[in-house]
């Protein structure tokens, strides 16, 4: 689907048809969902935040101005969703790879590779984490990350090489 299709789902919803709901969660599911779960790090929590955030958005719709991209705006609910329950729980929960091996799949080489990429996302802070989860696996661009986060894009560029670079120093010596 194209951002042409989700604008125009977008408008619709904000007339009052809800039926193109299924349309924008269908679209923006998986960002909302992992740009959540990078924060709290938890599954079962970024599944109860991934709802709220679509009930903001439902709720602040009719104040939506569109200026930039919406999957941006609603990204930014989702964020703000997220961090705000990390304040309020005043704890983070990791994701444990090993404990969780039906995530991450069954087959004992997925499950391998999911562990030791975990043991490698270890030696990254939050941010850090972040803004490769959103880069590598989500696929955003270093200015979206950067408008959504709230950072300069030489900030979110800078880290993202050093995150690189802490990554594969780990996996160099993982693999002596």
């Amino acid at each position: 689907m194209s951002e042409t299709t989700l604008d125009h789902a977008v408008a619709k919803l904000k007339r009052g048809d809800r039926s193109a709901f299924d349309v924008v969660y269908d679209q923006t599911k998986t960002k909302v969902f992992y740009t959540i779960l990078a924060i709290v790090h938890d599954y079962s929590l970024s599944e109860d935040i991934m709802q709220d955030t679509y009930i903001k958005m439902l709720e602040s719709l009719p104040s939506y101005r569109r200026r930039g991209k919406f999957e941006g705006w609603l990204l930014t609910i989702a964020r703000n969703l997220a961090l705000n329950t990390l304040r309020n729980r005043k704890r983070s929960t990791h994701v444990d790879p090993q404990e969780n091996l039906d995530w991450f799949g069954s087959t004992e080489s997925v499950a391998e590779s999911h562990a030791e990429l975990a043991e490698w996302l270890k030696e990254l802070n939050d941010g850090e984490k972040e803004i490769v989860i959103r880069h590598a696996v989500l696929d955003e661009t270093h200015k979206s990350i950067a408008k959504t986060m709230g950072k300069p894009l030489g900030t979110v560029t800078w880290t993202y090489q050093n995150a690189l670079k802490k990554i594969r120093s780990k996996a160099g010596e993982s693999r002596e």
